[in-house]
């Protein structure tokens, strides 16, 4: 019994320490990359050291202040934000209308339609570039922040209606039909009712696609060309030439880029998390 609980601990450890260690390997970057943007230019190329010698904010009174006609990163940031912002709420309307039809409409749930809500992620969403360019040319919205928000949508639409089914399939429909008797149109119940009880999911969608949008590069650097409509990956773009890289302002920008994520979803992680393993588990 000794020999089986020694072991047991030991094995305990042991997984203990490679998580750990698993954590540890995969935060590393970010770390190094947020002390590093607090390091003087010189410092960053000649020494690969952990903690800066030189303490400075110039990097982001750089990358704040320093605004030009070709460069203005908070303008980039504002648009990252609203652009990811409007396609949060576009993929919930979308998802939550789409996922609530094929939750309460069973030869749509039987059909090809919910079995091929995924097959847009089988295939790589670079073959669309060609095809988006000159379909938003030829509408006028080429160099528009509209075309991303059309295309981000359409890209977590399908992965957020599929998630959202299974939230509203452990809806009672019990509740529709007490609503119904009290006079209450289906609309009524869908928005006052089972809205509210598939939270966890529409935080779930909301994040996920905010998240999608925010930090894309391909389609922004397609679809967008003037300096002023730039998402914050495409401005942070500006900050590597072929000649030379900022590294310091680069570095700025990157932790400012992720910053949001983590300031905005941080408090909603477990309604994130719950939405991902409760959405998949049926009663």
């Amino acid at each position: 019994m000794k020999r089986w609980f020694l072991a047991k601990s030991l094995n305990s450890l042991i997984a203990g320490m490679l998580v750990v260690i698993i954590i540890l390997l995969m935060i590393w970057p970010f770390v190094y990359i947020f002390l590093s943007s607090f390091k003087p230019m010189k410092e960053i190329m000649s020494r690969a050291t952990l903690l800066p010698k030189e303490f400075t904010l110039r990097n982001y009174r750089t990358l704040l202040f320093a605004r030009t006609p070709v460069r203005d990163f908070p303008r980039f940031l504002y648009n990252s934000f609203m652009v990811s912002l409007i396609t949060a709420l576009c993929t919930l309307v979308v998802a939550s209308v789409g996922g609530y039809s094929i939750s309460r409409n069973a030869r749509l749930k039987r059909g090809i339609a919910s079995r091929l809500l995924l097959l847009l992620y089988v295939f790589p969403t670079v073959i669309l570039l060609v095809p988006l360019y000159k379909a938003f040319v030829s509408f006028g919205l080429y160099d528009n922040l509209a075309s991303l928000v059309i295309v981000y949508t359409a890209l977590a639409a399908p992965f957020c209606t599929w998630l959202l089914v299974s939230f509203f399939d452990s809806i009672p429909r019990d509740l529709e039909e007490s609503a119904s008797i009290d006079g209450a149109s289906s609309t009524v119940a869908f928005v006052r009712i089972i809205l509210p009880l598939a939270a966890p999911g529409l935080v779930t969608a909301g994040a996920y696609s905010f998240i999608t949008a925010w930090g894309e590069y391909m389609f922004a650097l397609v679809l967008i060309s003037s300096n002023l409509k730039k998402t914050g990956p495409l401005g942070l773009a500006t900050f590597a030439a072929e000649q030379y890289v900022e590294w310091g302002p680069l570095l700025a920008g990157a932790i400012l880029i992720m910053l949001p994520v983590f300031v905005l979803f941080l408090p909603i992680s477990g309604y994130f998390i719950k939405g991902f393993t409760a959405g998949a588990v049926k009663e």
